[in-house]
Parts: structure tokens; sequence; C-alpha cells
């Protein structure tokens, strides 16, 4: 793995330091100027129910997406989110709606909808910090936590006033409006 950066930096240094990892360093993220490591050598690596939670909720949002017909696109395991100037996020997967991002960007800029899937190097963080910190996003109306281990999904959704509303979904189907989609979460909660 590369040597982390020691002094705090912006979300655009980290994205020029982003450019120069080979894809084998691992996966990072900046929190308050500091990277932090999400995935990497040395680090709690993806154990096949993560990997294969994160793949279902992919096809299942972009199934969605397809029936629904709408101008929105899925992206999973890649694209940064810009939470703040010193912030940034990698999401496992997200939703964004209006032109398709060009293929040389490696970030989204006005996801609709987050998703993360739980594992126990990154629960607290998905559930505490992550929570706070998309929810600052004008764009997000949904924040997804899939948690393979008890075959559910936490929905947390924008509510009255900005403030999220929370549902524990173990049923086979979701509704997500906006942008208008309904999710077949039957892959997903067998994971």
């Amino acid at each position: 793995m590369s040597d982390l950066p020691k002094h705090r930096m912006t979300a655009d240094e980290f994205l020029v330091w982003m450019e120069d990892l080979l894809p084998e360093a691992g996966k990072f993220e900046l929190w308050d100027g500091e990277v932090v490591v999400r995935h990497g050598p040395g680090f709690e690596e993806e154990r096949s129910q993560h990997w294969d939670a994160k793949g279902a909720m992919f096809l299942a949002l972009h199934d969605a997406i397809r029936r629904a017909g709408l101008p929105c696109f899925a992206a999973v395991d890649g694209p940064l989110v810009r939470l703040s100037p010193n912030r940034m996020a990698q999401p496992d997967v997200l939703v964004y709606c209006g032109p398709k991002v060009p293929r040389d960007v490696q970030e989204v800029p006005n996801p609709i909808i987050l998703v993360e899937v739980l594992s126990p190097s990154t629960k607290k963080r998905d559930h505490g910090v992550k929570l706070q910190g998309y929810f600052t996003l004008p764009s997000l109306f949904h924040y997804l936590i899939v948690d393979p281990e008890r075959a559910l999904l936490i929905h947390h959704r924008r509510g009255a006033g900005d403030a999220p509303e929370t549902a524990i979904v173990t049923a086979p189907r979701l509704r997500l409006d906006p942008p208008g989609l309904d999710v077949n979460l039957a892959e997903v909660l067998a994971s």
C-alpha cells in the first residue's frame, strides 16, 4: 500500500492523489482532510457476503431504473462523492439522475441514492458519520444500508424539514420516490 499522506488535504488534492494510486493499493476516503483507509493491504478485505450484497444492490437499482425508463444511472464500487471541501466518501453503490458523467471523472456531483453494505470494519462509520455526512448533500433523498448478516435493509429517507426518517425493510420490494423506482430486493436480502 502506498504511504498515506501525513498532511491534511482538500477534496481536490485528494482526487489528484487518488489518480496516482494503483487499484491494488486499496480504497480510500477523505474525512476532515485526513485520508481514511476503507479497504487495502493489511486491512480487512471484503468477504463474499459483502461483494454479493453490493452486486445484488447494484443490479436491483439498475433494473429498477431500466424498468422506470428514467434518465438515471447506477454505479458500483468506485465513484467518489464530495460532502464538503475536505470530505469525500466512496459509497458501495450510488444512483444519480440527469446527464451521464463523463468517462474520465472520479466524482459524482449530485447523487440521489447512496448505498453502503455493512461489514465489521465499516458498520460504525456507515451508521454514524456517513449517515450524518450524506444528508448534508441537498441532492440526496435515500441512504440505504444493507445488512447482509441479518438479511435486512435500513432505509434512511429525507423527510420533512430535511430530517432523515428511518425504516427497516425486510419486504422484497421498496419504492424510492424520488426518483420513482420500484426496487426488487429479493436477491439483495437473500445475499
